[in-house]
């Protein structure tokens, strides 16, 4: 009994962090494009750019690409786990 409620802890702990995963993903995908966007040159002269705004969404970037890191770590070691 004990064995099925800790297996289906995990597995509902999987599915959170295979929803965070992809959450994290299009932040990720949408910092990306807010970034080339602001640093396109050819659309923005170097005079306008927004260097401090761009290195504020760079630290989101890394900060989010950390906890995609760890997520993804995490679910395999669930799916090992369940496996």
């Amino acid at each position: 009994m004990t064995i099925s409620v800790e297996r289906a802890a995990m597995k509902g702990r999987l599915a959170e962090a295979e929803h965070n995963l992809a959450t994290l993903r299009l932040r990720i995908e949408g910092l990306c494009t807010s970034i080339r966007q602001s640093l396109n040159t050819a659309l923005t002269p170097v005079e306008d750019l927004e260097i401090p705004q761009v290195a504020g969404q760079m630290d989101l970037l890394e900060d989010a690409w950390a906890q995609y890191q760890k997520t993804r770590i995490d679910i395999e070691r669930l799916k090992k786990e369940l496996a």
